[in-house]
């Protein structure tokens, strides 16, 4: 805390004020079970890292009611950390169990029942720790718990009917795009797949640092400029997500439908970078309405572009490799939160109004990805 200002200091060193090996570690650990799942199975993956995440939540709770060290609370974040990565499993699981034309709206449902859980976690972890401090930290454990009991009782299994239908669906669309096979076949296929995978894992990269500097530095601003209180700055941020997860249930199948996954992609990153554009110009009196309107803009993008990337990203994957892909992604992803906050905060530090940079670069990707896919188009495969 800076004594001068009460407001929390944002900076590189204070952020990474913790072991040096907890960065690299959850981005290796929440890649690992992604890739484990091509070889092991979607379901036991899944059911091992619920139960795993089940127990680091408990450990933790009981470290902070017996009164453990610090270092001890850390360890058992740490072990927490190890079983990240469900996302990802999911994202495979449902590109294995649905037709591909059903994917991209399944994906965006998916977006949106994680959206809601982030407004709805928060507060139930508000209510119970007035109470008893740990008590959000127990509920996770026994919530991770019955999560591992409905998979393991209502997911189907991955090896049979489904991965063979998968199979052969891909191979139909392989078949009626490829030419005749030749010696050089395989390495021009895997050069197409690093080609089409290498933009969209650069676009994961640059939204998950624009989502992550959103979510910091937008309750920073609210304070900063309206002097709002902690309740006022979440009913804002709780706004803002319900009408993210609205938009991704109500408009983004017909979207998609109407325009395309790529062009669905584009607006949305255009979206952002517009909203966000705007939020930074707004002058400082401006009213709280024009805020929302524009953090509105920013929503309706990424509840377009959230769901659009992986649908894209999951075309270019081997066959029985759709977990390693999204397992790398997810990686870069991580990395990319990790080292967006004390970055940007570096560049706001003291005063600033939000980094908008993010967002436009964002946009010009997803647009050059948008020209690039275009005048290759006789070329790429369509999975």
């Amino acid at each position: 805390w800076n004594e001068e200002d009460p407001e929390p200091v944002i900076g590189f060193w204070g952020y990474f004020r913790q072991p040096a090996w907890a960065p690299p570690f959850f981005t290796i650990c929440g890649s690992l079970w992604p890739i484990a799942s091509d070889s092991m199975g979607r379901k036991p993956i899944l059911c091992i890292a619920l139960l795993g995440g089940a127990l680091g939540s408990a450990l933790q709770g009981l470290s902070v009611v017996m009164v453990w060290p610090f270092m001890a609370f850390l360890c058992t974040r740490g072990l927490a950390g190890m079983f990240s990565g469900i996302v990802p499993v999911l994202k495979a699981y449902i590109v294995d169990h649905f037709t591909a034309d059903e994917v991209p709206k399944v994906l965006a449902y998916r977006e949106a029942a994680g959206t809601f859980a982030f407004v709805v976690g928060p507060a139930v972890g508000g209510i119970l720790a007035a109470h008893v401090f740990a008590s959000p930290l127990f509920f996770s454990a026994i919530t991770g718990v019955v999560a591992a009991g409905l998979a393991l009782c209502s997911l189907q299994e991955d090896s049979g009917e489904h991965r063979r239908r998968k199979r052969t669906e891909r191979q139909s669309v392989k078949a009626s795009n490829s030419k005749d096979s030749t010696s050089g076949a395989a390495p021009k296929a895997m050069s197409s797949i690093v080609l089409a995978a290498a933009p969209l894992m650069s676009l994961s990269f640059v939204w998950a640092c624009t989502r992550t500097c959103f979510h910091a530095y937008f309750p920073l601003l609210l304070a900063r400029r309206f002097s709002l209180s902690v309740t006022e700055m979440g009913s804002a941020l709780m706004a803002v997500s319900l009408m993210i997860a609205v938009v991704q249930i109500a408009a983004f199948e017909p979207c998609r439908q109407r325009v395309g996954l790529k062009k669905t992609l584009s607006g949305g990153g255009v979206l952002i970078a517009i909203g966000l554009s705007r939020l930074c110009a707004l002058p400082d009196n401006a009213s709280m309405l024009l805020v929302l309107l524009c953090s509105f803009l920013y929503g309706t993008g990424s509840a377009l572009l959230t769901p659009a990337l992986p649908a894209l990203l999951i075309r270019s994957a081997p066959e029985g490799r759709t977990g390693t892909v999204l397992g790398v992604e997810s990686g870069i992803v991580n990395f990319g939160r990790i080292i967006a906050p004390p970055i940007f905060g570096l560049l706001c530090a003291p005063r600033s109004r939000l980094p908008t940079f993010a967002g436009i670069l964002a946009a010009s990707t997803a647009g050059a990805f948008r020209m690039r896919t275009a005048l290759q188009q006789p070329k790429t495969q369509q999975l």
